[in-house]
């Protein structure tokens, strides 16, 4: 099979998805960023000396105004007292509302820098700069920074000049997510204060501390901690806020005494808040409001309302009758910048919230305009970058309205008039700069999307363009015979010119436009597809009629239209599941309605297998941890494999039952290790270190050392060999549960192997009924059903929903220790099992049903992208973050489910190797062995 085409195919459809994986984030997500502008001073006479930046990671705005039950010592009381009384008495208080993704270094980035990363900067990493920005620590004389290894380093590495901030952080082993998080601020606090200690003794670090444009920046992270382990209604998680109200109370004395004046500033704010369930990441509410209070020099003290406002979020805070003032996180950039008279960093897009500046009309009048005059070169050098590279340019359609030229002689106007005395214009004024800021912010957008149109036309081409080369492909390869001269691909002199021709004039336009080297692949793969499918027309032509023959054009119209409702489905499942749950009641029934006639118990088994795995679409993303469903699971685990291995004891030897029941114990030992993991966790002792090392060593005897005990003495017989492998992953997704996902593991492997069953004696009877002739819609069918459990796959054991469905509290059992790589890979490792069960189911079903080989993934490949081109047009930019996130992943995953059937056809052949499958119609000595 691995003739020219094949190949061609691969590695063609290879590139194309990744490239085109990558074009939404060269599309939609292009980094706002550009370099080149003035910079822009925000006050000649800054109201502050010095600045405190103190960052409570992972703290909810609630929790730090609310009243609080305590659920250890009963206490009803406010959790951060100091803090509260501040507002009351010495601050300006407001929510600070965050955008996703709501994680720490997209929060920090947003309140340091002043912008909000694009989404393609998850790819650069952690902690690196994705681009080269500027931010408020850039700006500031010296910043000295304390806190984690996470969230500091990018700053200090991405500072203009690396000596411009100093980092004090503590080592990753700090961030043990089973011990107290408090240690983690601790090492903030009692570092400040050696800070401050160790410039008594040394002059020059005196001298520095001392001088007027200093910012201090405190990152803690113990509620965060504390948060994921325990969740932010924990005693743990009240404590750290808590203490943190006591320190940040200590701080107020140690800096008036240190400098002696008060001429320092203080910002309390987070960079995300949590979600009930101890993670963040969407745009749920508790995860985008974190409080924001600012008080000291140059800032506001409360203003009481003249009637008590609140909403319902509010109501309980007790605060209704003192002004509230929210703002973007980017936002406090600007207010940062203004409280010690630094340049607005470059890149910003943050407004100044004037409400919280303590100081007459004309000052802030004057902060503003050079903070609109900031954002504005932002605007002029992106638009010079933009018609340098247009044939023609159509310019904002506000600006070209009314250009930005007239809104500055319109505020400059103003302000003469002021000067001269007419103070009563100076709402006018600041009304006028905040609605320039605004045009410039919508205009930013603008030209970032200027040639949306012309390139989403290139993507669309390719996309069309690779469904039908791909089925063409299948349908040469797998449908119609060799042989047949009339069937040989061949490119004509005429069609090469025309699409040189097309190709040169479009590569041209890309050239101009200074586009990047991703975009002449966006065109490359378009032009190649089309070319070579009006090579091959009659290919085309033949094998569709071949694929359909014997059915007549509206049986063939409902085939279509059968099969393109199933993907459309597919696409909206991925939005609302119970359209999941819709299409396996449909398939419920799905085997009577092709001429099934197995047992009444067969039947019965198959539709209660439906109905039960349909459910898990509908469970909540954000799962609880639950041991009674864990123990349920391992239960059924160890049952259904005792009640396989009794069907199978006839042909296996004494050896293979021996390495199945130590399978089987493994199970059993790994539900004793999961128990005694999760019940010392939740009762905050810590991972018990026995429990760790049992639950690695379980891992590695399932995963390395039986299946190797197996392949020493192999038994061929595809039901052994699938029992084989179901015990192998059984142990780690028992230890990798949280709730429900291991009862997901046992129905998915059920329900795979009553589907294989099922597909056999359809055609068992077929043949039986009509003869053995070639039968395509069986195969159509096949892999829309193995497409659709790809995606089930996935779904069924996280239902993700958003960025916060990725829970680590099971990784917690084998790594008490924060460290994103090892921790990612095993969620990984969770998710990847399910499809490694599917993917031999198919490879099993691919023998019994006497299928090539890879047939079933290239039709899938072939057709698979009509979910690419859907979730490609469905993507959006505006509206919740959570939304926006949704559509990102959902077309990630679309792309990629494409390849990853080829992947999965793959492994079961590595898996399947030798595998027998007695065929029903012959002797039972007759064998057909898998390639």
């Amino acid at each position: 099979m691995w003739n020219k085409f094949r190949v061609t195919l691969l590695v063609v459809g290879v590139l194309f998805h990744l490239f085109y994986l990558w074009s939404i984030f060269d599309i939609y997500f292009v980094s706002p960023l550009v370099h080149g502008m003035k910079q822009y001073r925000s006050t000649e006479q800054p109201p502050a000396k010095r600045l405190f930046l103190i960052v409570g990671d992972g703290l909810r705005a609630d929790t730090t105004f609310d009243m609080i039950t305590h659920p250890v010592t009963g206490k009803t009381e406010y959790l951060a007292p100091y803090i509260r009384s501040l507002v009351e008495n010495n601050a300006t208080y407001g929510i600070s509302h965050t955008r996703m993704p709501t994680e720490s270094r997209p929060g920090h980035v947003a309140m340091i820098a002043g912008f909000y990363e694009d989404v393609s900067a998850v790819t650069k990493g952690w902690k690196e700069n994705p681009v080269d920005f500027d931010s408020f620590f850039n700006q500031s004389t010296h910043t000295y920074s304390f806190g984690s290894p996470d969230i500091l380093p990018m700053f200090k590495d991405g500072a203009s000049d690396h000596n411009k901030v100093d980092a004090w952080m503590y080592g990753h082993e700090f961030e043990d997510f089973t011990q107290s998080s408090i240690e983690l601020d601790a090492y903030v606090f009692n570092h400040m204060d050696q800070l401050f200690y160790n410039s008594t003794v040394n002059r020059t670090l005196d001298n520095e501390i001392r001088q007027n444009g200093n910012v201090f920046f405190l990152h803690l992270l113990g509620c965060d901690t504390a948060g994921h382990s325990y969740r932010p209604y924990s005693p743990e998680y009240y404590d750290n806020v808590k203490y943190i109200d006591r320190e940040v109370e200590k701080l107020m004395d140690k800096v008036h005494n240190f400098f002696d004046d008060d001429d320092t500033a203080f910002i309390f704010t987070a960079d995300h808040g949590m979600s009930a369930f101890g993670s963040h990441g969407d745009g749920h509410p508790n995860n985008t409001r974190t409080p924001l209070v600012a008080w000291g020099a140059g800032l506001n003290r409360p203003k009481l309302n003249d009637v008590p406002i609140y909403d319902n979020y509010t109501k309980p805070w007790n605060l209704s009758h003192i002004q509230r003032n929210d703002v973007k996180q980017a936002d406090i950039a600007s207010l940062m910048s203004y409280l010690i008279g630094a340049n607005y960093p470059v890149n910003s897009v943050g407004e100044l919230p004037l409400a919280y500046i303590a100081g007459n009309e004309s000052d802030k009048l004057y902060a503003l305009y050079n903070n609109a005059r900031t954002i504005l070169e932002q605007y002029i050098v992106k638009r010079d970058e933009v018609i340098d590279s247009q044939f023609v340019f159509k310019d904002y359609p506000k600006f070209a309205k009314k250009s930005h030229e007239v809104y500055l002689d319109e505020i400059h106007y103003v302000i003469d008039l002021i000067s001269q005395g007419q103070e009563s214009l100076e709402a006018e004024a600041i009304a006028l700069t905040e609605e320039l800021i605004s045009t410039t912010l919508e205009a930013l957008h603008y030209l970032t999307t200027y040639n949306w149109r012309f390139t989403r036309t290139i993507v669309t081409f390719g996309f069309i363009g690779w469904i039908i080369y791909s089925f063409t492909i299948f349908l040469k390869l797998f449908i119609l015979k060799d042989g047949d001269a009339a069937l040989e691909i061949k490119t004509t002199w005429f069609n090469w010119f025309v699409f040189t021709i097309i190709g040169a004039v479009l590569n041209y336009v890309l050239y101009y436009q200074r586009s990047p080297f991703n975009f002449y692949m966006y065109l490359f793969f378009p032009i190649f597809f089309w070319s070579q499918i009006f090579a091959s027309n009659v290919v085309l032509q033949r094998g569709i009629t071949e694929f359909f023959k014997g059915i007549n054009n509206f049986e063939r119209i409902l085939i279509g239209a059968a099969t393109i409702a199933m993907y459309e489905g597919i696409v909206y499942g991925f939005f609302h599941r119970w359209i999941f749950t819709l299409i396996f009641v449909l398939l419920s029934v799905y085997p009577f309605l092709c001429g099934y006639s197995g047992s009444l118990l067969s039947s019965f088994c198959w539709i209660a297998s439906s109905i039960a795995i349909s459910t898990f679409n509908l469970f909540d993303a954000v799962k609880i941890e639950s041991l009674t469903q864990i123990n349920l699971a391992g239960l059924l685990i160890v049952l259904s494999s005792l009640y396989s291995l009794s069907k199978v004891k006839q042909q296996i030897t004494r050896y293979t039952r021996s390495v199945f029941a130590i399978q089987i114990m493994a199970v059993v030992l790994m539900l004793v290790v999961t128990n005694k993991s999760v019940t010392s966790l939740q009762q905050r002792k810590g991972l018990p270190y026995d429990a760790q090392i049992g639950g690695w060593l379980l891992m590695g005897i399932s995963f390395l050392l039986l299946p190797f005990l197996h392949y020493l003495k192999p038994n061929n017989n595809y039901k052994v060999r699938f029992l084989v492998i179901y015990l192998t992953f059984a142990p780690t997704f028992l230890i990798l549960t949280i709730s429900f996902e291991s009862l997901f593991y046992f129905l998915f492997s059920a329900y795979v192997i009553q589907w294989i069953e099922i597909e056999s004696q359809v055609k068992l009877t077929r043949d039986t009924k009509e003869g053995k002739n070639e039968n395509w819609l069986q195969l159509l069918r096949v892999s829309i059903i193995g497409f659709f459990l790809l995606q089930v796959a996935f779904f069924g054991t996280g239902n993700v929903a958003s960025i916060s469905s990725f829970s680590l509290d099971s990784v917690y059992r084998l790594l008490p220790i924060f460290d994103p790589f090892p921790m990612g890979a095993l969620l990984m490792l969770k998710l990847i099992i399910p499809y490694v069960i599917l993917s031999c189911g198919l490879g099993i079903l691919n023998a019994k049903l006497n299928i090539k080989d890879y047939t079933v993934s290239t039709l899938i490949i072939s057709t698979s992208d009509i979910l690419s081109l859907n979730f490609f047009y469905l993507l959006r930019t505006d509206g919740s973050w959570l939304d926006i996130g949704v559509t990102i992943s959902n077309y990630c995953l679309a792309i990629l489910s494409s390849l990853f059937m080829l992947v999965l056809e793959m492994i079961s052949h590595i898996l399947l190797r030798n595998v027998t499958i007695k065929e029903a119609a012959k002797s039972a000595d007759s064998e057909k062995k898998t390639q």
